[in-house]
């Protein structure tokens, strides 16, 4: 699944694995080029890889739609937002 860049810095993101907990495998989104806005974010244990993206992509990919019309107020509070 491909993912919406960084709303920030227009960077490229991929997901990841962490296979080194007890509890199974956790996934995560990391930056190809650290971003000091945003950082690598982690989902739940019991979250897949594709709810990861998907929600990823629903936030960020409206994010980056706003910024790419001039909207730069109301991206960083949707980026932000928790």
């Amino acid at each position: 699944m491909s993912l919406a860049k960084c709303p920030f810095r227009g960077g490229t993101v991929h997901l990841v694995s962490d296979r080194d907990f007890p509890r199974g495998v956790r996934y995560g989104i990391v930056h190809e080029q650290p971003c000091p806005l945003l950082p690598t974010l982690w989902a739940a244990y019991e979250v897949e890889s594709d709810t990861l993206a998907r929600c990823w992509n629903q936030r960020y990919g409206v994010a980056n739609r706003l910024r790419a019309l001039g909207e730069d107020d109301l991206t960083n509070r949707l980026a932000y937002k928790e």
